[in-house]
């Protein structure tokens, strides 16, 4: 049989490098000590933002350095997390940050409240200062947002409860990747093997039509089975959704999430307006598809299989990496560079083991290296998403290399006021 392998089981060259941002876990508690003092140390600011445009620099420019220090402490916890979800030392680490990230954030609430009562005027004329012209978009991107913004208690409030409000969340994130646990299938080879998330992406494209039905009956029996806990986590999470915007105004969560990027809801209700428009050729593919698999129903599990009848492209990480450097080269030498770079430094954690978060992103920090997770099984699809992975860590690598830290994180789609972020997904 078959088995995910445990995290020491992993070979190290398949594993992220993580002490280029700590080397050690005592190294982090330090920081961890480091980064509570510097919050405390912005309490003092409070009621001199207003001051003078010297006094505004100076304190944006404490209260941006205590976020800074808290990324790479958030960072290095969640990625150590991670990992392997089921590692309690790990796991605390990571309870320890969100609760840091909290206080400060709590600690840091009255910066916007003070910058928003300064006259427009005043604050306008301020703005020409050498002091704060680099603060400029920072500021008016936080002006835009006036009718969303509480008083300085009300801010820190909700801010100090975000480590509670996001219980749901994280309950989701251990439920989900450590504490479920599915059960064997067989593979193409007739060999049995335990089904994961990863594994599950690769059995559904199989050509043997009783492969990819087991895979997909066993997955979802295994998540019916705790469909109401699954439930109760999602119900938590629109609830905390819905309170944050009602308390800051908004008339919906849609519009709260929208304006975190400044986009009119008009962009998102023509999107849905286009799909639904365009529903009869999605109906279409699915009519073809059923005829070409010459299958009475169309199932899920019919979805994804090639409609050639071959099997898919598949790739070994090796391959994938050769191929994407490929593919990229036509971006630049300084491009390929970074991409090399990513490649050949242990920036990516590869392979699916035990308790591994599942999915893929590219994480980090201003100050770290932009990392990338994966869980990967031999597949065309896997080859895509480590190249689209690496899109946005060389981005980041660009973004981080270029800006100042203020202006060191990117949204999806227009430029927004810069929120501390411990991870881009």
């Amino acid at each position: 049989m078959q088995q995910l392998p445990l995290r020491n089981e992993v070979p190290e060259p398949l594993t992220w490098d993580l002490t280029t941002i700590f080397a050690s876990d005592q190294d982090w508690e330090q920081a961890l000590n480091h980064v509570k003092a510097l919050g405390q140390g912005l309490m003092p600011l409070q009621g001199t933002l207003s001051e003078s445009p010297e006094a505004l620099a100076q304190g944006i420019t404490q209260i941006l350095a205590a976020f800074r220090e808290l990324e790479r402490v958030y960072v290095y916890a969640s990625l150590k997390s991670d990992q392997d979800t089921a590692d309690a030392h790990y796991q605390s680490y990571a309870a320890k940050a969100e609760s840091l990230a909290a206080t400060i954030s709590s600690q840091a609430a009255f910066m916007e409240p003070e910058i928003l009562a300064i006259d427009p005027a005043v604050l306008n004329d301020w703005l020409k200062n050498p002091l704060l012209v680099p603060f400029a978009h920072f500021i008016t991107s936080m002006i835009s947002k006036r009718d969303h913004i509480l008083s300085a208690n009300e801010e820190a409030l909700l801010s100090a409860a975000s480590d509670a409000l996001n219980a749901s969340r994280s309950t989701f994130n251990v439920l989900n990747n450590s504490d479920i646990e599915f059960g064997f299938v067989e593979d193409e080879d007739g060999q049995a093997v335990q089904l994961s998330n990863g594994l599950y992406g690769q059995l559904i494209r199989s050509t043997n039509r009783a492969v990819r039905q087991e895979a997909f009956e066993s997955l979802y029996a295994t998540y019916g089975a705790l469909k109401n806990t699954f439930a109760t986590t999602l119900a938590g999470e629109i609830k905390r959704h819905n309170f944050l915007a009602s308390a800051h105004h908004y008339d919906s969560a849609q519009l709260a999430a929208l304006d975190q990027n400044h986009i009119p809801e008009s962009v998102y209700s023509t999107l849905v307006e286009q799909v639904n428009a365009h529903l009869p050729l999605l109906h279409r593919y699915v009519a073809l598809r059923k005829r070409l698999l010459q299958v009475d129903d169309l199932h899920m599990y019919d979805m994804y299989t090639p409609l050639t009848g071959k099997p898919a492209l598949s790739y070994t990480y090796e391959e994938a990496q050769a191929t994407g450097k490929e593919a990229l080269s036509v971006l630049g030498p300084d491009y390929l560079s970074h991409v090399e770079e990513i490649f050949d430094n242990r920036y990516i954690d590869v392979v699916e083991n035990k308790g591994k978060r599942s999915g893929a992103y590219s994480g980090g920090a201003y100050d770290t290296n932009p990392f990338i997770l994966l869980n990967w099984h031999d597949s065309v699809d896997e080859l895509y998403t480590l190249v689209h992975e690496t899109g946005h860590s060389v981005h980041s690598w660009y973004t981080r290399h270029n800006q100042p830290y203020v202006y060191g994180d990117y949204p999806i789609l227009l430029p927004k006021l810069r929120r501390p972020q411990m991870r881009t997904c």
